[in-house]
């Protein structure tokens, strides 16, 4: 993968953004959205809670300690920021513990499948052939699972953060706006650490370097700390549009569901669901059943944001530039290279990859919840 001119320096534009997050928390929420950073818990009455135990995939924990840790919390400044964040992740970090664990388990497992996609969302340029090669389908893995699992952390305890101070700078606002912004910005936070693992981990998918000690030698050498954050904004450009379609999905996943089980138990005569009001606290999704309309959600979501997908993988790995360096600049070379068509490439092992994610996620986090339990 190398050229024989010195490609420019990828210099993305980090201050502007920074700034624009900034910004952002100072005025009221405007988009429709979830905490990201939420984990199965017990059954209860509650709509939110329903809600949070649904979007497993990727990481972080919500607990009720965490909550109440953050709402006593009200000091804006730096010291009051890192003491609440510290204590969100301390009340929480037999939740983070499991998660860690589950997390590292569902990326370890379905790794392939993320190479594979890789392989085949750069496939115009020159891996086609490779697709499908068995040797080298782990490689980049421990440099993901250094990336995303603190990555988890990160997001939990920032989203918690900023949705103590939106929560309290604006009262009147709807909690699940607040929660949407929140979990934007919890995201947008947490991937100024993934992004430097996702691009090592990417270019090795790719077969640019052999090992993640040459990849980090490599980039180093050819883009200084800029190469690291190679596509950050089509990462952004990814996850945000995402997140807003997993929880779209899920909500309505959720409510036929609730609707079907309600029905069931009305028709089976039983009185007592059926005397009660018909809202969607009647009845509450168990862990399971949230973690299959999570599922559901999230490969509809992969699905239709794969086009988005590959733009990240392309401008991730295009050290050359050739894709233009932009969102918009590779969006225009994919659909002039390869039709609509191209877009999608990729999107079979993209989906393919969540449901069975969530559900290895799942089942590590409560084996690990219950032998926590154990010693306690």
């Amino acid at each position: 993968m190398s050229s024989a001119a010195k490609p420019p320096r990828h210099q993305p534009r980090l201050t502007p953004l920074l700034s624009l997050v900034f910004l952002l928390s100072f005025i009221p929420p405007h988009a429709i959205g979830i905490p990201l950073t939420s984990l199965p818990h017990r059954p209860s009455a509650s709509h939110t809670s329903a809600s949070h135990a649904a979007l497993l995939a990727r990481g972080g924990a919500k607990s009720t300690a965490a909550s109440k840790a953050t709402e006593t919390a009200s000091s804006p400044s730096a010291n009051g920021i890192l003491k609440t964040f510290l204590q969100t992740v301390s009340s929480a970090r037999s939740h983070l513990a499991a998660a860690a664990a589950a997390r590292g388990a569902s990326i370890f497992a379905m790794y392939p499948i993320d190479t594979i996609k890789t392989r085949m969302q750069i496939g115009s340029r020159g891996a086609v052939g490779k697709v499908w090669k068995m040797d080298g389908l782990y490689k980049g893995v421990w440099g993901s699972l250094m990336g995303q699992v603190p990555y988890g952390v990160l997001t939990f305890g920032s989203y918690e953060i900023y949705k103590q101070h939106l929560l309290s700078r604006f009262p009147a606002t709807s909690p699940p706006l607040i929660y949407a912004l929140s979990a934007i910005l919890g995201d947008v936070t947490g991937s100024g650490w993934l992004c430097p693992s996702e691009v090592v981990k990417q270019q090795l998918q790719a077969g640019m370097y052999g090992s993640m000690g040459e990849a980090v030698r490599g980039i180093w050498g050819k883009d200084g700390l800029a190469g690291f954050y190679r596509g950050f904004t089509g990462g952004l450009a990814r996850d945000v549009p995402f997140r807003v379609a997993q929880l779209t999905t899920f909500e309505v996943a959720k409510n036929i569901y609730l609707r079907a089980k309600r029905n069931s138990a009305t028709s089976n005569n039983n009185k007592k669901i059926k005397n009660k009001s018909k809202n969607d606290d009647d009845v509450a999704l168990s862990p399971l059943e949230a973690a299959i309309c999570g599922a559901a959600a999230g490969s509809f979501s992969a699905a239709i944001t794969n086009p988005l997908d590959r733009i990240k993988t392309i401008m991730m790995t295009d050290t050359a530039n050739a894709y233009g360096g932009s969102v918009a600049a590779c969006a225009a070379k994919i659909v002039r290279d390869d039709g609509i068509a191209g877009m999608f490439k990729g999107v079979v092992p993209r989906v393919g990859y969540i449901a069975p994610s969530v559900c290895i996620f799942f089942v590590t986090y409560e084996f690990v919840q219950q032998k926590m339990r154990l010693k306690e």
